[in-house]
């Protein structure tokens, strides 16, 4: 999956003859943080809001405002969408502008596209049980942790891994296509494994857990 296949032309533009205020207004109406820049069919800057409202003077031509070419964040088509993922939360907006190699505008791609696009990845929708393994970066093995599913008649559907640089340990979050987890839990347990959490259908979890595992989900770009 690659950027160019979820790239949108319903993000408006900007011309460098627009105002700060008019762009602050395109941005209210379509709910974003952030706008591209385009003259002709050249990308030229990502536009802010933080940027329009630091303006003395909001009335003044955008092209004021526009950086040189290599301070424009933006993305070719044919990176992955985890790349585009990285690139949108290391730059810390909504929204990312793609353009080829000469320059010309493409579209944009948005984190509610590559949210939606992870969930379904990851399994978020589908029936079955969630578990968060704590372990040793040198203990991981994917196949032992295979075997342990497959001898509960389990099927890994996705897994997401996060270091835990404080530790040296690493978290995985697996999701299994059973509702009852049970028996695959007390089998990590009986091989040593350290079982943080669980999620299944007939489970219980107290308010404390639920906002733990939601902090976790968020750093795992969930």
């Amino acid at each position: 999956m690659l950027v160019k296949d979820f790239i949108t032309k319903e993000i408006p533009v900007l011309k460098s003859f627009d105002t700060g205020d008019y762009a602050l207004t395109l941005m209210d109406d379509f709910k974003q943080k952030q706008l591209p820049l385009v003259e002709g069919s050249v990308y030229k800057a990502l536009i802010s809001e933080k940027d329009l409202l630091a303006l003395d003077n909001p009335f003044v031509p955008l092209q004021n405002l526009v950086p040189k070419r290599e301070n424009a964040p933006f993305l070719f088509p044919d990176q992955s969408v985890l790349d585009a993922l990285a690139h949108i939360v290391r730059q810390q907006v909504s929204l990312l502008p793609v353009s080829n190699t000469k320059g010309e505008y493409l579209g944009v791609i948005t984190l509610e596209t590559l949210s939606k696009e992870l969930s379904e990845l990851c399994g978020a929708e589908t029936a079955g049980s969630a578990i968060v393994l704590e372990l040793r970066a040198t203990d991981y093995a994917l196949s032992d942790i295979v075997r342990i599913l497959e001898s509960n008649q389990a099927h890994l559907l996705s897994m997401l891994t996060k270091p835990q640089s404080e530790t040296g340990k690493i978290l995985l979050l697996l999701k299994i296509d059973l509702e009852d987890a049970s028996p695959v839990i007390r089998s990590f347990e009986r091989f040593n494994y350290t079982v943080l959490y669980y999620f299944m259908k007939q489970g219980m979890i107290d308010d404390m857990l639920q906002q733990r595992v939601n902090e976790l989900f968020f750093y795992m770009n969930i």
